[in-house]
């Protein structure tokens, strides 16, 4: 008789609890719940609440690199210098920030990020690096801008758009580890604009120019080339992943109405996802890749210490197994 160890070489295991992180094809027996169960790759992303931020936070900086179980926010909520790590359950304060900032963004990791722009009396061009001890002051922006897009590593990054002097900036500036230089525009200025990807291969999307709008641009590493639209015209989104495989999540009308849609790019086209965030949010701090990914905090109380966790699709799931 052909068995399920004679066919991979060992039997099924008896476990008191699912186990983690589930490997494709994997099945055991749960003895808890009595049941045969087996890990399969999900057809349809969702979202679990993940643990609770320590602070309140709206135009929170990101580290836009980290992970899942690993990231960073920081700045957010008027003029806040606190900073937060994540260890994929919950928040732990952890060194502040030298200048106080709202609107920011980020790169980086947990450990190795890097937070510019934001506003507090003025539209700020500071630029702070994290080393997983202490914040430091670095070379600033060469214009000062808030609800601007960042993408890249804490040696390698990109900001472009936000609202500075002059509102609807489509300016972009490349990080190289020591200073900012202007590189080109983006095509169409806009505030409120969400990045994901490299320094040498992002995606811009979403964002606001007196509407919200839906323009999707591509970046090169030398220019930005117009792509296809979002389903909707969003501003201040969540988002994850590359320039080829992002999920964007959450985001305002110019109603405004704030909304849980989820969408996913795979570098030609955007698809919407079925399900949604569990609470609808804008001006969202995010990190991860387009299967795994973190969405933090809001300017929608009282979403605004909330967490949420990404599983997209392709990604393993818990299936029971049943003779139906």
């Amino acid at each position: 008789m052909t068995t399920y160890k004679g066919i991979n070489g060992f039997a099924v295991q008896s476990v008191a609890s699912d186990p983690s992180p589930l490997d494709e094809g994997q099945v055991w027996y749960n003895n808890a719940t009595y049941a045969f169960k087996v890990a399969t790759l999900s057809t349809v992303g969702t979202f679990a609440t993940g643990g609770n931020l320590n602070t309140p936070r709206t135009g929170v900086g990101n580290a836009n690199a980290g992970t899942q179980t690993a990231t960073l926010a920081f700045a957010g909520s008027g003029t806040s210098t606190a900073s937060e790590s994540y260890n994929g359950t919950s928040w732990t304060s952890t060194p502040s920030l030298n200048t106080g900032r709202n609107n920011v963004t980020g790169s980086g990791t947990q450990t190795a990020a890097l937070c510019y722009g934001g506003d507090s009396t003025v539209y700020n061009t500071s630029t702070e690096a994290f080393n997983g001890s202490s914040w430091t002051s670095v070379n600033s922006l060469n214009t000062g801008r808030n609800q601007l897009g960042g993408i890249g590593i804490q040696t390698a990054s990109l900001a472009f758009g936000g609202t500075g002097s002059t509102i609807f900036l489509a300016s972009t500036e490349s990080w190289n580890g020591t200073s900012w230089t202007n590189v080109n525009s983006l095509n169409t200025g806009r505030e409120l604009i969400r990045g994901t990807g490299t320094q040498t291969a992002g995606l811009g999307f979403g964002g606001n120019n007196g509407a919200a709008v839906n323009n999707n641009e591509s970046w090169n590493g030398t220019s930005w080339t117009a792509t296809t639209v979002m389903p909707t015209s969003l501003w201040g989104r969540g988002g994850a992943g590359t320039q080829t495989a992002t999920v964007a999540f959450g985001g305002g009308t110019q109603a405004p109405s704030v909304v849980t849609n989820t969408d996913l790019w795979n570098g030609s086209a955007w698809t919407s996802n079925p399900t949604g965030l569990a609470t609808a949010r804008y001006y969202i701090g995010s990190a991860g890749t387009q299967t795994t990914a973190i969405g933090f905090g809001s300017a929608n109380l009282p979403s605004a210490l909330a967490t949420e966790e990404w599983t997209g699709p392709g990604s393993p799931v818990t299936k029971t197994i049943t003779t139906s």
